[in-house]
């Protein structure tokens, strides 16, 4: 059965996301937001969760608390803990390689850090960037053909769409027009090859942030294969000083290892 895990939340350090005060009385235009949004990801440039995760997907299904750590851009390291504090799982990636320890079948994985390989452990079919990305508040935004922004379903909220050939939707994203604070997201990546399948990202329960802004510490992230992966972070931490040694991917010395493609 293959392997799952993901990631956290808990509250502050330095460094901000830009931020805007008041409701604008006309809607921005699609290269404000892109901007904005932009800005949103590369702000956080680290960060350290922790809490609970639940991931449920057609090989099964893995309960238990995580400590989830990244440096921008795709430097990951992600913990799932069972009851009692026992290791369940640990991927580390360096953006490039990834180490995945399966501690109850006592096998260390390692191998390129390809959307395929992190989907075995992960459950998503994302790179180790957009990952990141996720966590971050962020979701990616993908190249688009046009750009449109149009108002949303509740007072104070926009989303920006980005369209391909024939206006078809490739990416949706609803967010607060006063700060920008992305609320749900929905975007398709090819035909759910390799390029990755249609997610759907929904965040919650904001912390406070540095500079006044908010960060999520719930994330859930659906994909068109029927995986889910939740994640309710009590702990968060956005820009902290990370150990890069933590992102080293190395196998601990008695476990079989097993390359990966």
């Amino acid at each position: 059965m293959a392997c799952l895990a993901l990631l956290l939340g808990l509250a502050s350090a330095c460094a901000g996301l830009p931020t805007q005060t008041g409701a604008p009385s006309a809607l921005p235009s699609p290269q404000e937001v892109m901007s904005r949004l932009e800005a949103r990801r590369v702000a956080v440039r680290s960060f350290a969760l922790q809490g609970e995760i639940e991931l449920k997907g057609p090989e099964g299904e893995l309960y238990g608390d995580h400590l989830i750590q990244g440096i921008f851009p795709d430097r990951l390291r992600a913990e799932v803990l069972g009851p009692f504090g026992r290791p369940l799982l640990l991927v580390v990636t360096d953006g490039r390689r990834l180490v995945a320890l399966d501690y109850q079948a006592n096998r260390a994985y390692r191998g390129p850090a390809s959307r395929r390989n992190l989907a075995r452990f992960l459950g998503l079919g994302l790179s180790a960037g957009e990952i990141y990305a996720l966590l971050s508040g962020s979701p990616p935004l993908i190249p688009a053909h046009q750009r449109r922004v149009i108002p949303g379903a509740e007072p104070g909220r926009a989303q920006l769409r980005l369209l391909g050939p024939g206006d078809a939707v490739l990416e949706s994203v609803t967010f607060e027009l006063g700060d920008y604070t992305v609320l749900r997201a929905w975007l398709r990546r090819g035909d759910g090859g390799e390029d990755g399948p249609a997610l759907k990202c929904n965040y919650g329960e904001f912390r406070p942030a540095p500079g006044g802004r908010r960060f999520p510490a719930r994330v859930e992230v659906q994909d068109a294969r029927g995986h889910t992966v939740r994640l309710l972070s009590e702990q968060l931490l956005v820009n902290p000083r990370l150990d890069g040694r933590l992102f080293e991917p190395a196998a601990p010395p008695g476990m079989q290892e097993v390359e990966l493609p």
